[in-house]
């Protein structure tokens, strides 16, 4: 058999990848994003705004923070409840969820509320009292547990209510009422967050704690034979199952010692000497849910909402399957292009080999000892190569070129849990009677604090008149008008349902991502006290509505030049894909920037690539740019899109869904030919193709509940399979790569497999294409592969 010249350059393969930023029961999902004109006129109120969507009825009660660990709850209702087939926990549960669905439930003592003195003939006045006590501790620390009858850690409780409290007969409400309320704690609670680093190692951090001379990292996880990493119970399922353990005390804001060894969950070896080293494992016990406490002498605060690593766990390396350190090869073309990579869910998957050929070593025998790492993971080691040649290592280093990937999201500054100075009620009317209840006064204050909120006036842009603003409710129209004017400041008395980190967080991510002229927000933060909501952008107002212009200008005429009468829905979206891929570009140095500052932050004069502007009129950004530009001209156009996030191979990205011919389909259109060198490597895709090349989305661009309408199950438009692209054996890989070798049509063959082949059958399979085309001069044959895409550049 003839030998083949096995060069395997990479293609210059520029993934990039990045992202512009970071309820009730059944509630009714729209069929899709929903682009509606603001028929509010100028000097509008809030309430016009709730009557538009039909919600100015609805009914909702504030958040009541930082009650004591025993706190009773009394809910009167205006009715006899022996008048109803109903039992007294029918009226009112506790739950540990937003979504207060039954798995979320907790035990408490909930019964009729007898009060002091009252016969029970007084009690029979038409009315039922409710009286709600903890059962037990909920996610306790052992402090806590020493303690019966307290509610426990849990960083927010939901109190769910059935029946209408004012209706004189039972009357079931059509979706629950729900409060949330938080336990007041000894000292303020962390805000845990994560990161997963570009090297695939998982970090917790949090914000620094006022009073707290040390943080206590909690773990709760199931212990399994297998070692992988199962679902925890979580909020919602109420926490059942085993208690946190505590498993380190850190003064620092950080933690990603999770061997408690000291080297940040990495298994490192040095060999040779003090310069030589190997690391072949990380994420070391990486498992279950992580919580953080705040402490100070013998007090300790309740828990920080928890950072569950289980929907992380396709992302989180753990070690390499077959480690090939300090492995011997014959020549540099047989040094493996990719290693087998196992996670913590214990799924197994190929990445990428880079070689360091700038660090090579010449060993005593002559051979080479190089430094490779794999693409994605921090793993480090080194291969010895007996023969080779100068060309043949700067062939090597020119298939290792890094991929660019990053962001720098705008920061949420809102504490998860309100600090313990913020009142349980928060009004300017305190109430006079001490009796009444804390619901009743919550009740009471919410009733004042709407109506003021509902006689605010709502700012209408005049940018909206041209782009129309995405919204599905009044909330999320409030925030979208007052977010594309510039505002810095925006009251939520009106909106008592969104007084609360989680809902709040949630609403506004889908507002910021599906209304494109939301321009350069840089950071967000909600104060509890005065149920304001803080905003800074990258730009001032008078900036912001310039750009806005700009932006307004363009689209006119792009939406008349891409869209052609007569096109079907089909093919306007591919329309609008190959006019960014023909006349935009990525912007470089706008990554190399972000890189530079760990992605935090950014010199100013790359801001307009992380919005709209970037793309739609400089003609050159990042994804976010790429994903807000191919929403807004799909919304002009009349088409359905959304955009989504997530992250490609570890590293924070924002690209598209689209719905076409009845279905959505994922549409990245950042990594195109002209970005990454693969055309369409993301087109038409479904949710299952998406993961198999590391595209995981995340629950940021819509309210959690409602993500299930985007599913992504139909691959029948997928581009690599209406374009007989896709095979799925080695033997039809040559087959087809030889038939495209024959026909001459282009210099790029791109071909995807739907799994992995192995070095081996990727020489074997070249071979045999090379042969079947006769294709015998392979000087300027250069070959690269990403993930299960193979590309023979000729």
């Amino acid at each position: 058999m003839r030998k083949l010249l096995y060069l395997l350059l990479a293609l210059s393969i520029l993934l990039t990848a990045c992202k512009a930023s970071e309820n009730g029961e059944s509630a009714t999902a729209p069929e899709s994003t929903k682009v509606v004109e603001s028929e509010v006129p100028s000097g509008a109120t809030v309430l016009d705004l709730k009557k538009k969507y039909g919600s100015e009825q609805e009914k909702a009660i504030m958040p009541i923070y930082n009650v004591e660990q025993d706190k009773e709850f009394i809910f009167d209702f205006n009715f006899e409840l022996s008048d109803a087939d109903l039992s007294i926990k029918d009226l009112v549960s506790i739950h540990t969820d937003q979504k207060v669905l039954p798995e979320s439930q907790i035990m408490a003592t909930i019964w009729h509320n007898v009060k002091e003195k009252m016969t029970r003939e007084e009690l029979s006045d038409g009315k039922t009292s409710v009286s709600v006590k903890p059962f037990t501790a909920t996610l306790a620390t052992d402090t806590m547990r020493q303690s019966t009858s307290v509610w426990g850690g849990a960083p927010i409780y939901y109190i769910r209510i059935n029946y209408d409290m004012d209706a004189t007969t039972a009357t079931k409400l059509e979706k629950p009422l729900v409060i949330p309320f938080t336990v007041k704690s000894d000292l303020p609670v962390p805000t845990l967050q994560y990161e997963i680093d570009t090297t695939g190692r998982l970090l917790l951090s949090w914000n620094e704690v006022e009073g707290a001379e040390s943080y206590r990292v909690y773990k709760r996880s199931r212990p399994t034979m297998d070692q992988f990493n199962l679902p925890q119970s979580s909020a919602e399922e109420g926490y059942i199952g085993p208690h946190p353990m505590a498993i380190a005390e850190v003064t620092e804001t950080q933690f990603n010692d999770f061997m408690q060894d000291g080297d940040g969950g990495l298994q490192i070896t040095e060999a040779l000497d003090e310069i030589n080293y190997f690391i072949t494992a990380q994420n070391r016990l990486v498992q279950g849910e992580y919580y953080v406490t705040a402490v100070a002498g013998d007090k300790e605060s309740g828990f920080s909402k928890p950072v569950d690593t289980v929907p992380l766990s396709k992302r989180l390396p753990t070690k390499m399957m077959d480690s090939i350190v300090y492995q011997k090869y014959a020549t540099v073309k047989d040094l493996p292009e990719t290693v087998d990579v196992k996670y913590i869910d214990g799924s197994i998957a190929p990445r990428r080999m880079h070689y360091w050929t700038e660090e090579v070593v010449i060993e005593g025998n002559g051979a080479a000892l190089i430094k490779h790492t794999t693409d994605g993971t921090a793993f480090v080691g080194y291969v010895s190569v007996n023969s080779f040649t100068q060309e043949e290592l700067d062939a090597l280093s020119a298939r290792t070129e890094k991929e660019a990937n990053g962001y720098v999201p705008p920061s949420n500054t809102t504490d998860h849990v309100p600090d313990p100075t913020v009142p349980t009620i928060i009004t300017d009317t305190p109430s006079a009677d001490d009796e009444v209840s804390v619901v009743t006064a919550q009740k009471e204050n919410t009733s004042r604090t709407v109506d003021e909120g509902n006689a605010q006036a709502v700012t209408v842009p005049a940018v909206v008149a041209d782009v129309p603003v995405n919204a599905d409710s009044a909330l999320e129209e409030y925030l979208a008008l007052g977010l594309i004017d510039g505002q810095e400041e925006l009251s939520l008395k009106a909106f008592p349902e969104a007084q609360n980190f989680d809902t709040l967080t949630d609403v506004l991510q889908k507002v910021v991502f599906q209304n494109p002229m939301i321009l350069g927000v840089k950071q967000y933060a909600y104060d509890y006290k005065s149920l304001t909501l803080f905003v800074a952008y990258e730009d001032d107002r008078e900036t912001i509505a310039r750009k806005q212009q700009e932006i307004v200008a363009e689209a006119a005429q792009l939406v008349a030049s891409i869209f052609k009468e007569g096109m079907s829905e089909e093919e306007k979206h591919l329309a609008l894909y190959e006019y960014l891929n023909d006349n935009t570009v990525y912007d470089d140095a706008a990554l190399e920037e972000a890189e530079k500052n760990g992605f935090k932050t950014v010199d100013p004069k790359f801001n307009d690539s992380f919005t709209t502007y970037g793309i739609m009129v400089k003609k050159v950004g990042v994804c976010a740019s790429y994903a807000s530009t191919y929403k807004m001209l799909s919304d002009l156009a009349g088409l359905e899109s959304v955009v989504v996030t997530g992250d490609m191979n570890g590293v924070p990205h924002a690209w598209n869904k689209a719905k076409i011919g009845g279905s959505w389909v994922h549409v990245d259109a950042t990594n195109n030919a002209t970005n990454s060198g693969i055309p369409f490597l993301l087109y038409g895709a479904s949710d299952d193709t998406a993961l198999a090349l590391n595209f995981y989305l995340d629950e940021g661009y819509w309210l959690d509940h409602e993500l299930d309408q985007f599913a992504s199950t139909d691959n029948s438009m997928d581009y690599y399979v209406v374009k007989g692209l896709e095979v799925n054996s080695a033997n039809t890989f040559a087959s087809k790569v030889a038939e495209l070798l024959q026909s001459g049509d282009d210099d790029l063959i791109v071909v995807r497999m739907t799994e992995a082949l192995s070095d081996n059958e990727l020489k074997d399979s070249l071979i045999k294409a090379f042969d079947q085309a006769s294709v015998t001069d392979l000087s300027n044959v250069q070959i690269g592969s990403l993930g299960t895409y193979y590309m023979i550049q000729r």
